[in-house]
């Protein structure tokens, strides 16, 4: 019950205490007064009556005194009028039956009113002849009773309500700074923190609120402060303190993480780039022009990466500069080691070269099939060979094309991806995510696959998401399979009602931004919300950073049905972690770049416990990627991670 209903209730309690008092009170005296005044009046009409008969008894008119008695007694105050002789014997005796109209019998019956007799003696000069007795009748007073016990009551009533709305109103007034605090504190669990600026005059809330406030600006501060920490951190491991890109050990980090994914990475191109003769720049002109020569150039790359959503640009070392691209064919490629080469090239109009051969591209394209060594090996040599080449030359190591994936043109994917679709052939597999102290599992992630031979999709070999997405990225088809596999989830959900698994299914960012997407996603909520609080949805943090609005409303969307929303690959971007604070998502996923081999990185363990430790705070859980040993499992624990998902965990099934 909350405090205003307790004292509400209080109040109310406390007018029935002084009501009942009151009311007890009221009808005792009342009673008292009636009673004393039914026995005054009775005497006194036994007094007067004796003597007004008293001379008619001495000359034993009976006739009279029987007159003068009935006149009396007709007027209906009386009970009983009785006229004895000094034997007792009556000589007149009027009787008037108890009727009371009026009054309920059960009041009459709790309540019963005393009726005192009145007596009065009859002289015969010195001698006593006879006595006059009267009892008045208890109708008038019973009327009078009930009249003042109604009337009481109704007072009491109409003057309770008043006080009780009155006492509502100030209720309210006082208890309003309460209710704010409420919502302030409501408002800090949602990871927001405002301060109240209106202080109530009470000076006990006054205290309350103002601690409410210290509280707010300390943990916001805490959280401010544990977020400038891990990005002092990740800028001092992660990121080239000339340039601000990611630094060699981030890049291949990330590097070895993309190409051991199946599930992300099936092709790309990893392209080197080297600005020539920069030791000699460094020495003629100073390390301070050889610095914004590299910032210059980190600008102008920036610009180029900025058009490709997956993609990683850093700065290895002094003038060499790698670039990541993922989902690529090898004619873009080509077309971005051109483009590459023509960004070197704007250097010189810069002024600030002499030289115009500024630099060299090297492109190896990843076809599925080369390890991290031979990846770089062969952009190594192709950066060799444009070097050879000439001035702001480039050169690009032509894949093998052994997936067959590649081989496909654009049209190609568009009818085989079309027919998937429509034969409904896509299949689903899952990969468990377990809790990091028992093991208990948490969800299942959906993992997609298309059959490579659509016309016997249950024989022969399946096609990874890895494959096939990025060709239903670029052709606009990414909302269609998202649409199927959110369909075959939730037949899955209906058909094992009593099974409480709940399963995580990738969203593709242009899925959300596709018109009608979000509409349709709703109908299907709505449709099957007994089983949606089952379903937790997946974004990329390239894809929510870019996309902050239609992720907003997607969270608003899934979350008013019981659904989650989670953060995949966390922790790529450089970004601020200042969105979390308003997105409120339930998981983050912390990429794989950061989980491989972690326990012989002391940076990496200490940034991915402080990301944990940011994300308890606000009440987000965190599942570590990419766990496939056996010791990176037993170190998740003391990084405070609360879930776990890889190959040491389980394989896709």
């Amino acid at each position: 019950m909350t405090l205003s209903k307790q004292l509400v209730a209080l109040i109310v309690a406390l007018l029935l205490l002084v009501f009942a008092g009151t009311f007890l009170i009221s009808v005792h005296n009342t009673r008292d007064y009636l009673e004393k005044q039914l026995e005054s009046h009775a005497q006194d009409a036994a007094t007067s009556l004796g003597l007004s008969i008293s001379p008619y008894m001495e000359n034993n008119d009976i006739a009279t005194v029987t007159s003068m008695t009935d006149a009396i007694f007709d007027r209906g105050f009386y009970r009983v009028i009785r006229i004895e002789d000094m034997q007792g014997k009556p000589l007149v005796d009027r009787v008037l039956p108890v009727q009371i109209e009026g009054v309920p019998e059960w009041f009459i019956e709790r309540l019963p009113l005393t009726t005192p007799e009145g007596q009065a003696t009859l002289m015969n000069g010195w001698l006593q002849s006879g006595r006059v007795v009267v009892r008045s009748h208890p109708g008038y007073a019973y009327n009078q009773l009930w009249q003042t016990i109604a009337s009481t009551l109704r007072w009491f009533l109409v003057s309770a309500v008043i006080a009780l709305l009155i006492g509502v109103v100030l209720l309210r007034q006082v208890l309003r700074p309460l209710r704010a605090v409420e919502e302030q504190a409501n408002a800090i669990c949602n990871r927001e923190f405002p301060i109240l600026e209106k202080m109530p005059r009470t000076t006990d809330m006054r205290r309350i609120v103002e601690a409410m406030n210290r509280m707010s600006a300390k943990v916001r501060q805490m959280l401010d402060e544990l977020e400038r920490r891990v990005l002092g951190l990740r800028r001092q491991a992660y990121q080239h303190p000339v340039t601000g890109l990611a630094n060699k050990r981030f890049f291949m980090d990330l590097l070895t993480n993309q190409v051991n994914s199946i599930e992300e990475f099936s092709c790309g191109a990893l392209c080197l780039i080297q600005l020539k003769a920069f030791k000699q720049y460094n020495d003629s002109h100073g390390y301070k022009a050889g610095d914004e020569l590299l910032q210059d150039a980190a600008k102008q790359l920036e610009a180029v990466s900025a058009q490709w959503p997956k993609s990683q640009l850093a700065h290895l070392a002094g003038a060499d500069f790698a670039l990541l691209v993922q989902e690529c064919s090898e004619q873009q490629a080509a077309e971005l080691a051109e483009q590459l080469s023509a960004t070197l090239v704007g250097l010189y109009g810069t002024g600030k070269l002499a030289d115009p051969d500024v630099g060299h591209v090297g492109v190896s394209y990843f076809d599925g099939s080369q390890s991290v060594s031979i990846l770089l090996s062969e952009a190594d040599t192709a950066l060799r060979m444009a070097q050879i080449s000439g001035a702001n030359d480039w050169h690009l190591a032509r894949s093998d094309e052994k997936v067959q994936g590649q081989v496909r043109g654009a049209s190609q994917w568009r009818d085989f991806i079309g027919q998937a679709l429509e034969r409904n052939v896509i299949k689903l597999q899952f990969q468990p995510v377990v809790t990091c102290t028992d093991k208990i599992l948490l969800h299942r992630e959906v993992l997609v696959r298309i059959p490579e031979n659509l016309d016997l999709p249950d024989e022969g070999g399946l096609l990874s998401a890895g494959l096939f997405m990025p060709q239903a990225e670029s052709l606009g088809m990414t909302a269609d399979i998202d649409k199927n596999v959110i369909s075959q989830i939730l037949k899955l959900l209906t058909d094992s009602p009593n099974d409480q698994i709940q399963y995580a299914i990738n969203i593709s960012p242009p899925s959300i931004k596709q018109d009608g997407f979000m509409g349709w996603l709703e109908e299907k909520l709505q449709e099957y919300k007994q089983v949606a609080p089952r379903m937790i949805f997946e974004l990329p943090e390239y894809g929510v950073v870019a996309n902050i609005d239609k992720v907003t409303e997607l969270l608003a969307l899934v979350t008013g049905y019981g659904a989650r929303l989670s953060i995949d690959h966390f922790g790529r971007s450089f970004g601020s972690l200042a969105y979390l604070r308003s997105m409120k998502v339930h998981y983050l996923k912390i990429d794989g770049s950061f989980m491989r081999s972690i326990e012989q990185n002391s940076d990496n363990q200490f940034f991915v416990q402080a990301l944990a430790e940011i994300a308890h705070g606000l009440e987000i859980e965190v599942i570590a990627e990419a766990i496939e040993t056996k010791s990176a499992w037993e170190l998740l624990p003391s990084l405070h991670m609360d879930g776990a998902q890889g190959y040491f965990i389980g394989r896709p099934e």
